[in-house]
């Protein structure tokens, strides 16, 4: 990544592919080396204040007439996207890693919180000096589904200006009410033209300002010198996490010079606690025992790593991309290094990789190239990534790969290319040689399994100068000899679970490769894409339904030409809204964020669209197996419609704790009620006292079967 890979005559030649399952691989034709892109995302802005004015469109643009608006929604069930304003960003610096988590939901306050980087117009207190503008911190705020957002700004430092933010709500355990929950933001800090530390922020949400708190260590600063209870760390930038136990977390890198790329040796897990008023943040370190480049002793590591954890905090992974020492044949290359805690992190064990060695994912490997080398060696390349953990406690890793040119240590970061068109690209874009989503799944208990999640049918153009695609990248260049486009487009795969772990939520960035300039298959006019997966204890149901979320279907939710066909730098919040599933319809209301310009202008004021609608999913059958449907026994609410108080009759199976949520149509929790069943018929009182004349849905959860009945108020 910062030195010239070795590469022999035997790599540089091109050779057949030869099959593994009797039918004949389209053969590559060339070899690229993808470390100038991995280093766009560690990029100071060429401006440090962040705004240079308005620039025109830099290549060429869709022209609207030649794609329909929108397409049927024959087949589509119910969704009720929608897509409004948030906010504004000096530039688009600290919305380019797919790995950051800035946009979250808390649903035990039922809050969503985005933390970006100041707009042109927000004016930060304490004030900052014209070129630090940029590095003011702001967290929007709503308790209503995303209906409307407040703001609040928790950053401002005059020497230390906040880059590449993310961050959550901290929830006292117990707490329903936002006014005693606080905003927490992370990220690291730049002091002119160097990266200077981390910054640890937060505010209580009593106060909406735009002065960043001055209560005690509500804003602290950690730069590259270790203390007592934090280790020298940098680029705190990368999946964070809020969990019930009152917990926040943040994933940082650990190396020898934290002002740069040099010399990672692993990842510090940086942990804040609330304590006597203030938080208190304290590091642990995961040193992958990696493979180690001969020719500069770096270890082969990724320098984006990602975290997930369950919603009580007592599970964890850390997955990053890299190559254990021990890996042999298909198993050398970029692939997952996993780490698990079971007991909320005080020690963590290093799992079993994902064996590409075994027969089980020869699957995978038909749709990868072998190596150059040596054609029986198939390796794939992990590409963008992103995790959650399902309410069984499983991890799942969802992914896009390549194929690895050489499995030779020094150069792991070569790739096979194809041409198609005259254009070359990472993937031959022909049947059974595109871009395929998986998913892979376990908790180190037994070997991976993987589900394919759909296929792609386009790839990210590069943002470098001569690059593949560059000239068809959306985004203007900046700098000189030579122009950057920092934003390369990528798929940029989000997951996002419900609270209960059932239902996961994949989205990423694809484009339509029937309406892109001369067809080719360069991600340039994208739209975000979903999927949903039912994550039962003993098998995975996945939507048939491909939603497209920002190229609205007529009749699931409202057009805005703000993002459809300009859907980059998307994420979804790693926790959705409560499913409300109705026959075989899931319904999930869903948080999601564009940020674009018009036109595509890197450092002028860019602007944040939020998506506050729920996303339907159609499943082939009830989104519930029959066994654990068959736990809650017969369920009746009546009367219905209702007013004031409806009853619930339940009859279990079991002595069980009964979870009743009631949630209006845009899926915002209204009423809540908890109560210990017994075995045989149950009544339980549904409070309705307050609720609007209107439709509502009523979820019944007991143990991990749920069902949802619909309820009329008037």
């Amino acid at each position: 990544m910062k030195k010239q890979l070795l590469l022999g005559s035997a790599l540089l030649a091109a050779i057949s592919v030869f099959p593994q399952n009797g039918h004949i691989k389209q053969r590559p034709v060339g070899i690229e080396n993808i470390a100038g892109r991995i280093a766009a995302k560690f990029a100071i802005e060429p401006t440090n204040g962040g705004f240079q004015g308005l620039k025109q469109a830099p290549g060429p643009i869709l022209n609207p007439a030649s794609e329909p608006e929108q397409y049927s929604s024959a087949a589509l069930p119910p969704s009720t996207i929608g897509w409004k304003l948030l906010t504004g960003s000096m530039n688009i610096y600290g919305m380019l890693v797919s790995q950051s988590k800035p946009l979250q939901y808390n649903d035990n306050i039922n809050a969503v919180s985005f933390i970006h980087r100041k707009s042109l117009s927000y004016t930060a207190l304490p004030a900052l000096p014209p070129n630090a503008q940029g590095g003011a911190i702001v967290a929007m705020i709503s308790s209503n589904g995303g209906a409307t957002f407040d703001s609040t700004c928790i950053w401002a430092d005059a020497n230390n200006w906040g880059r590449y933010p993310q961050g959550g709500i901290y929830n006292p355990v117990g707490n329903t009410n936002i006014a005693n929950a606080y905003v927490v933001g992370t990220g690291p800090t730049v002091a002119g033209s160097l990266f200077s530390g981390n910054f640890y922020a937060s505010k209580q949400l009593n106060v909406f300002n735009n002065t960043a708190s001055g209560a005690p260590n509500a804003q602290q600063f950690f730069n590259f010198t270790s203390t007592p209870s934090v280790a020298n760390h940098g680029w705190s930038r990368f999946g964070f996490s809020s969990t019930d136990d009152g917990v926040v977390r943040s994933l940082a890198l650990l190396q020898a010079d934290n002002t740069t790329l040099a010399a990672l040796r692993g990842y510090a897990i940086v942990k804040g606690v609330f304590n006597a008023g203030t938080f208190t943040w304290s590091t642990d370190s995961i040193i992958p025992p990696a493979l180690v480049e001969p020719t500069s002793g770096d270890k082969v590591l990724s320098f984006a790593p990602q975290m997930a954890w369950n919603e009580s905090g007592t599970v964890g992974y850390v997955v990053a991309l890299g190559c254990l020492g021990t890996a042999v044949n298909s198993n050398i290359g970029q692939h997952p290094i996993i780490y698990k805690t079971t007991n909320s992190g005080v020690s963590w064990s290093l799992l079993p990789v994902i064996d590409f060695n075994s027969p089980a994912m020869t699957p995978i490997l038909d749709h990868i190239a072998s190596t150059n080398a040596n054609t029986t060696i198939t390796s794939p390349f992990f590409s963008d990534f992103d995790i959650t953990v399902d309410g069984n406690n499983r991890l799942h890793i969802a992914a896009t790969m390549f194929s690895h040119a050489s499995i030779h240590a020094d150069s792991l970061n070569y790739l096979q290319q194809w041409s198609n068109g005259g254009e070359l690209y990472r993937w031959g874009h022909t049947p059974g040689n595109r871009p395929y989503l998986y998913d892979f799944i376990g908790d180190g208990t037994s070997a991976w399994t993987y589900q394919t999640i759909d296929s792609l049918s386009s790839e990210e153009a590069s943002p470098q100068t001569g690059g593949n695609g560059f000239n068809e990248n959306p985004w203007d260049a900046t700098g000189t000899a030579p122009a950057v486009k920092t934003d390369n487009v990528d798929s940029r795969i989000q997951l996002g679970r419900t609270p209960n772990g059932q239902y996961i939520t994949f989205t990423w960035a694809e484009s339509d490769t029937n309406f892109t300039n001369g067809g080719r298959k360069y991600n340039s006019i994208p739209n975000i894409k979903s999927r949903c997966m039912y994550a039962a204890p003993f098998g995975f149901q996945i939507s048939p339904t491909e939603l497209n979320v920002s190229k609205v279907a007529v009749g699931t939710g409202t057009a805005n030409t703000n993002v459809a066909n300009r859907a980059t730098l998307h994420y979804t919040s790693p926790k959705t809204g409560v499913e409300a599933v109705i026959g075989s319809t899931v319904d999930i209301v869903t948080p999601i964020t564009v940020t674009n310009s018009n036109p595509f202008a890197q450092l002028t004021n860019n602007t944040t669209w939020y998506q506050f609608g729920k996303l339907s999913y159609a499943f082939p059958t009830i989104g519930l197996s029959q066994a654990s449907q068959s736990s809650l026994g017969n369920i009746e609410i009546y009367p219905n419609p209702a007013s004031g108080e409806a009853v619930l009759a339940i009859n279990l199976e079991d002595n069980s704790s009964v979870e009743v949520t009631v949630l209006n149509t845009i899926g915002q929790v209204v009423k809540t009620n908890k109560a210990q069943g017994q075995v045989g018929e149950n009544t339980i009182s549904i409070d309705l006292s307050g609720l609007s004349t209107g439709i509502y849905m009523v979820n019944i959860k007991v143990g991990n079967a749920s069902s949802t009945k619909k309820l009329v108020v008037q």
